[in-house]
């Protein structure tokens, strides 16, 4: 009846038909990434120079136009992985 949180899909992307490889299975590599974006409701820009800093390497990790203070990393797409590259930037 209901998932646990973890199981919840952070995503969907719907698709004509799935990619194939050779053999016909599901070619992951091909999958398209799903479109991230950030919500609009309740943007709060960033208000200083340390602020405005991490949104701009979140931006680049994470492919988005922009970044608020109260946007959540993992909601907008991101994980363990790229937080090695947000921590690489911001140093």
């Amino acid at each position: 009846e209901r998932l646990p949180a973890h199981m919840v899909p952070a995503a969907v992307v719907v698709l004509d038909a799935l990619p194939l490889s050779v053999n016909g299975k599901v070619d992951r590599r091909a999958l398209p990434a799903p479109a991230w974006e950030a919500a609009d409701e309740g943007f709060v820009a960033p208000r200083n120079e340390v602020e405005r800093r991490l949104a701009e390497v979140w931006c680049q990790v994470l492919g988005l136009e922009r970044v608020g203070v109260h946007d959540d990393y993992l909601a907008l797409g991101g994980d363990s992985i790229l937080s090695i590259q947000v921590v690489a930037k911001a140093r």
